[in-house]
């Protein structure tokens, strides 16, 4: 099944495996145990796979909530008839709150403007307005200081129309090798839970375990824990440790269109950044920059032809990449070409792409572009 309405004239694509996302729901919720739940993170259109796909497998995988970015993205699941418990986890306008309240969504909350915006908007409807407050413990973004919100709590907790559903912070580096700062952070929160605590607050859902605190600290599960990247069978970090058997969703590919045959000493591509030292086979494939492969894979990226890694060379131009197939006589016009994932016996890991782009595994995949049809397998 084709998720983006283009054609499929082009054999660019990316295969996007549900069953790969249950079984990461699924190894997911075995390691945090059953007093924890599952948040499948699916903003960015789940981080290119295709929100509302992959929104669907989670659930049914056991995952209890659907993590999102944007009022516009929460409003797209709803609209799909998904009733899920849904958080949007970054900042609202207060001009949004009606909607929010409306459409049964849940907001983080990190300031007393929007808190009060949203009570007066659940107030109108004789309803209660559904908010996580957001706590910042280091990561100096969005939320609430930790410090000031104990004093600001009491407060917050007496605005009419807004039901504390839930408190959660996010980790800077819960991903890093080195768990120094992250343990800080928890201490700083479990410091603000406790102190709510002590005012007669308590919230029904504490959560701020992100991927990297799912595979490497486990004391940070509480009652939920936030799914991201590790959903995607992908490490958030090359420095973070692999404790879950995860599977790659997303697997990008094309086909060989073209084979020509240049003499040594012969320049390629935009910028003549590389010229032949040999007769050379330059295969041509039909994918560049506008589907989302960085330009900085230019003459240092791989791909897999027939089983062999072959280099791209030359710079990577918005539709086309050339590729050196010298060393592999065998290979011809419509051979698959595997750019990250798995074919068959083949595998090559976003996280390894992410090295040549000089980026994370998140960026490549949400830099797939809309162009390159998503194929749900």
């Amino acid at each position: 099944m084709g998720g983006s309405g283009m054609s499929f004239h082009r054999p660019t694509r990316a295969v996007i495996s549900l069953a790969a996302v249950r079984h990461n729901t699924r190894v997911i919720r075995k390691r945090i145990g059953k007093a924890s739940g599952v948040m499948a993170i699916v903003k960015a259109d789940a981080y290119g796979h295709g929100m509302i796909p992959v929104a669907r497998a989670s659930l049914e995988a056991g995952a209890k909530w659907l993590g999102v970015a944007t009022v516009d993205e929460a409003l797209a699941i709803r609209k799909q008839g998904i009733d899920s418990p849904l958080l949007i986890l970054g900042p609202t306008f207060q001009a949004d709150a009606d909607t929010l309240v409306r459409n049964n969504i849940s907001v983080a909350v990190g300031s007393l403007k929007i808190a009060r915006a949203l009570g007066k908007a659940a107030g109108k409807r004789r309803t209660k307005a559904k908010v996580h407050i957001k706590v910042d413990t280091g990561m100096g973004r969005f939320g609430f200081w930790w410090k000031e919100l104990i004093r600001l709590l009491p407060e917050i907790s007496r605005i009419q129309g807004i039901t504390l559903e839930g408190c959660f912070t996010h980790f800077a580096v819960s991903d890093a090798a080195n768990p120094g700062y992250t343990r800080k952070q928890h201490d700083r929160f479990r410091k603000l839970i406790e102190a709510a605590a002590m005012g007669g607050i308590r919230f029904p859902l504490i959560h701020c375990a992100n991927s990297g605190a799912i595979l490497q600290h486990p004391g940070t599960f509480y009652d939920m824990v936030r799914a991201g990247v590790v959903l995607y069978g992908m490490l958030p970090d090359k420095e973070t440790k692999l404790t879950l058997p995860l599977k790659p969703v997303m697997t990008l590919t094309t086909n060989i269109i073209e084979i020509r045959t240049h003499p040594s000493g012969r320049y390629l591509s935009y910028g003549c950044t590389f010229r032949t030292r040999r007769k050379s086979r330059i295969a041509i494939l039909p994918i560049g920059y506008a589907d989302g492969i960085s330009r900085k894979m230019s003459n240092r990226g791989e791909v897999i032809i027939r089983g062999c890694r072959v280099p791209i060379v030359g710079r990577v131009c918005m539709d086309q990449i050339l590729v050196d197939v010298t060393d592999i006589p065998g290979a011809r016009v419509g051979d698959p070409v595997l750019f990250w994932g798995k074919q068959g016996k083949n595998v090559l890991k976003a996280e390894e792409v992410a090295e040549w782009m000089e980026t994370i595994s998140y960026d490549v995949t949400c830099g797939v572009s809309r162009r390159v049809p998503r194929v749900y397998v």
